[in-house]
């Protein structure tokens, strides 16, 4: 009797030990999970913080801060503070952030995309979420042609008729930040010489290899070995350089 008493409290024990660690363990993915949100709360609302700064700077075409802006400039400048490298146009920066389709997946420091004055379904305008409204609508600031740096509303006629979508650069990881900052705008690359790249700590070193002359091509195969060596040493060309971003675009 005794050992069926016994071997029913190492049973309720083992249950009891195993519940508890099963609520701890909950309770850790919890506070990592609640952690990580406000992390990425506290960036948006200081990407949002900083652009404030800016308040009734004036525009100016091409503008790319401090004391005067273009839309993209505008969104460029605060970005680039925190890291991130966007597009010098509207459009390349469409063409970064991660589409959001709904207005109601919207997020306080996404980018907000609108249609310029030709209403032609391009991206002509880009300003940053502020705040959420409602379900559908919220607040953005932005650079705009009259009034320069302001805050306007989604609900308002002109906008509301040319919005087209959102966009999503804020990252919750400095990984997937590195990944956009370093993004190449699609229209800015271009051709490069055929050759063997070498990756090293500090430079590029690119072999390129010349192509040879109509004057080689056609020569007569009566040079002595010697001077074919040395035509054959002669056709590679070792240079070294380091890595350049390539160059914006005007807005």
């Amino acid at each position: 009797m005794r050992l069926l008493l016994n071997r029913k409290n190492i049973r309720y024990k083992l249950l009891s030990l195993l519940f508890v660690a099963f609520i701890l363990s909950s309770c850790g993915t919890g506070r990592k999970a609640t952690r990580g949100k406000n992390e990425a709360t506290s960036i948006r609302n200081a990407v949002i913080n900083y652009s404030m700064q800016y308040l009734h700077k004036p525009y100016q075409a091409g503008g790319k801060g401090p004391y005067a802006f273009d839309c993209s400039g505008f969104t460029a400048y605060v970005f680039k503070k925190f890291g991130y490298k966007l597009g010098a146009s509207s459009e390349e920066q469409d063409r970064q952030a991660a589409t959001i389709q709904r207005r109601e997946d919207l997020q306080v420091g996404d980018l907000v995309f609108f249609e310029g004055q030709n209403r032609n379904g391009k991206v002509g305008h880009v300003g940053i979420v502020t705040n959420i409204t409602s379900k559908r609508e919220f607040n953005f600031i932005h650079a705009s042609t009259n009034n320069g740096v302001i805050i306007s509303s989604s609900s308002e006629p002109y906008y509301d008729s040319r919005y087209l979508r959102g966009g999503r650069i804020l990252k919750e990881t400095a990984k997937q930040r590195a990944s956009i900052s370093t993004q190449a705008p699609k229209n800015s690359q271009t051709k490069r010489p055929t050759g063997k790249a070498i990756e090293t700590d500090s430079a590029t070193i690119i072999i390129h290899s010349r192509p040879p002359s109509p004057t080689e091509a056609t020569a007569p195969q009566s040079h002595n070995k010697k001077e074919a060596k040395f035509q054959k040493k002669s056709l590679a060309v070792l240079t070294r350089q380091t890595a350049v971003p390539p160059p914006e675009e005007e807005s």
